[in-house]
């Protein structure tokens, strides 16, 4: 029971996994501390979501698909192993916005396309004369008092009218997100928009002071081998202590403070404190109190899909500006985004006679297209690219990647039940830590910074349980 009380075990060998893997056992090296530290991964690789495919000598991202260097936590850790010179950074600028069956370039400084300068929204096209005047309320409405979240969507139309978010904003947030404005929270879905304007009152002011943050090249980074190389280089560090083929089906109570594990449904581990870094639809599964399920159930989730398609010189007749374009969704594509591979990834670009396009499907709503057949899928993706870039000619060749219930979606009551959650743990589950993408925040940045907090955290409570 000793050992027992100062084994640390991570479930899950995602990002966050991975990386609060990697904290911890920098932790116990600096302080040789006498805890053993062990991850559990399910299947026969790390990694999660991000997943690189390798095609002869090219490496292409299907799952997560770059790193936003806008904001913090990744590059640090980057930085840290020592891979910042395996970065590719992007170009092409920013996407193009597909509406009214046309390209609309936004050729002005814009942060996930809000224009920074309020004088710019008179240069596109895809408003109509009061929807840009509507734009202007920025510059008289008072600064949002939130007393509860509220959704995305009107915090958004309060500052800059119903026109403008519903036509530009929303398929950029949907790209990131892959949800409905209508749902998000504005607090839950930890939106810099909201401290900027908590911040200055005014968006536009107030993203003027931060240009790092504004669209444009640059703003994402890969490795020349996919994203797939930073949880690889991760595994690396702590290799002996995955155990791979572990998969975790309930962890509940034990005696003196610990923890049961049971993996595999033949064989039990226990330990004094638990990281829980699986996908979010795993946690009812793995706790059957009811305090915990009533919260876990309640956890909305989105399936996307991906499509990479390789087409010969010249099958496109309607290039985009940018690096390719998002949909609205008053479109009625299926398309939610479209890159040009070799265009936003000048890496991939290995002769004049291919073009590489990579096109994303599903969302909050309009998720029925993950659930088809490849031929079907490719069907309605081609059926879309003849449309909007004039494609006429069949693939070389296609590949398919789908994520059901991959991701998260934070609505207006997620922050809320996620504070009673850990209020909860702390009283009735001291040292079991909840992580992953359904829980702290979404994407790998966000994953990285929540694995810190975790790991952190962790190390100070079995140093307080074990009386170091």
């Amino acid at each position: 029971m000793e050992r027992a009380k100062k084994r640390i075990a991570i479930v899950g060998g995602g990002i966050t996994g991975l990386t609060a893997a990697y904290e911890i056992k920098k932790f116990i090296e600096k302080e040789q501390l006498p805890f053993e530290l062990i991850l559990l991964e399910g299947s026969t690789r790390v990694g999660g979501k991000i997943h690189t495919l390798q095609i002869g000598t090219r490496f292409f991202d299907t799952g997560a698909e770059s790193i936003d260097v806008r904001y913090s936590g990744a590059m640090t850790l980057i930085k840290e192993l020592g891979l910042e010179e395996e970065l590719v950074y992007s170009s092409g600028d920013k996407p193009d916005v597909y509406f009214y069956n046309q390209l609309h370039q936004l050729t002005y400084p814009t942060y996930k396309g809000i224009p920074i300068h309020r004088t710019d929204i008179w240069k596109n096209k895809l408003l109509t004369f009061h929807g840009k005047l509507a734009s202007y309320k920025d510059l008289v409405v008072p600064k949002t008092k939130i007393e509860e979240d509220l959704t995305v969507s009107s915090f958004l139309k309060r500052r800059l009218g119903e026109e403008q978010v519903e036509h530009v904003v929303e398929p950029f947030f949907s790209k990131i997100y892959a949800g409905d404005l209508d749902e998000m929270g504005v607090r839950s879905s930890n939106e810099f928009i909201y401290d900027v304007e908590q911040n200055h009152r005014r968006l536009s002011k107030g993203l003027s002071n931060y240009p790092e943050f504004f669209d444009g090249d640059g703003n994402y980074v890969t490795f020349e081998k996919g994203l797939e190389v930073l949880p690889k280089k991760l595994a690396e560090t702590i290799e002996p202590h995955i155990q791979y083929g572990k998969k975790v089906f309930e962890i509940s109570k034990g005696q003196e403070g610990t923890y049961v594990i049971d993996i595999n449904r033949k064989e039990q581990m226990r330990a004094g404190a638990v990281i829980v870094a699986t996908p979010a639809t795993e946690y009812s599964r793995l706790f059957k109190d009811e305090k915990l399920t009533s919260f876990f159930n309640k956890t909305v989730t989105t399936s996307i899909g991906f499509i990479l398609l390789s087409f010969p010189k010249g099958a496109i007749k309607n290039e985009p500006k940018g690096f390719g374009f998002v949909t609205p969704r008053r479109n009625d594509s299926h398309v939610t985004s479209v890159i040009l591979l070799d265009k936003k990834w000048p890496t991939l670009k290995q002769n004049d006679e291919e073009v590489l396009i990579g096109a994303n499907f599903g969302r909050r709503g309009e998720e029925s297209l993950v659930s088809l057949s490849n031929l079907e899928i490719e069907e309605y993706i081609l059926k879309d690219l003849n449309q909007i870039l004039g494609i006429e000619v069949p693939p070389n060749y296609s590949k398919i990647a789908r994520w059901p219930n991959a991701i998260p979606q934070y609505t207006i009551h997620h922050e809320e039940r996620k504070q009673k959650l850990v209020a909860i743990l702390r009283a009735d589950f001291p040292g079991i830590y909840i992580g992953g993408n359904g829980f702290g925040g979404f994407g790998i940045n966000q994953c990285v910074a929540q694995a810190n907090r975790i790991s952190k955290a962790t190390i100070e409570y079995m140093k307080k349980q074990n009386c170091i």
